[in-house]
């Protein structure tokens, strides 16, 4: 009977131990969505998109033109780095453009960091 109790006495901490981490690992993504629709998407929209990188024929197969492949694409951090090099250095982005401002280079490194499980 002692067997039972202690049993059951381990499974139940077991199993509300795992239902704890569950509630944890679920973050709510509405916040970084709003972030991306509100700051990142004004600032691809006009450096990134027009003529690159959105429709059938976006160049390298990378779009940004929706919040789903840009989530993607910053979390890649491919993206961040070429926009963070040095106007005329190899690779960098926007192609043919001027650096990104500190103020948008900010809004792109803190979209990176937020976290979002899809």
């Amino acid at each position: 009977m002692k067997n039972i109790v202690t049993i059951t006495l381990l499974l139940c901490i077991c199993f509300s131990g795992c239902e704890k981490n569950v509630e944890e690992d679920h973050v709510d993504c509405s916040a970084v969505e709003t972030y991306y629709t509100e700051n990142v998407a004004p600032i691809l929209s006009s450096n990134c998109i027009i003529g690159c990188h959105s429709g059938a024929t976006a160049s390298a197969g990378l779009h940004l033109d929706s919040y789903s492949s840009v989530y993607s694409a910053i979390k890649s951090g491919n993206v961040l780095d070429r926009v963070n090099r040095n106007s005329g250095d190899n690779g960098f982005m926007p192609q043919g453009g001027q650096k990104l401002s500190n103020a948008n280079l900010e809004i792109l490194q803190i979209f990176f960091d937020m976290e979002c499980s899809e």
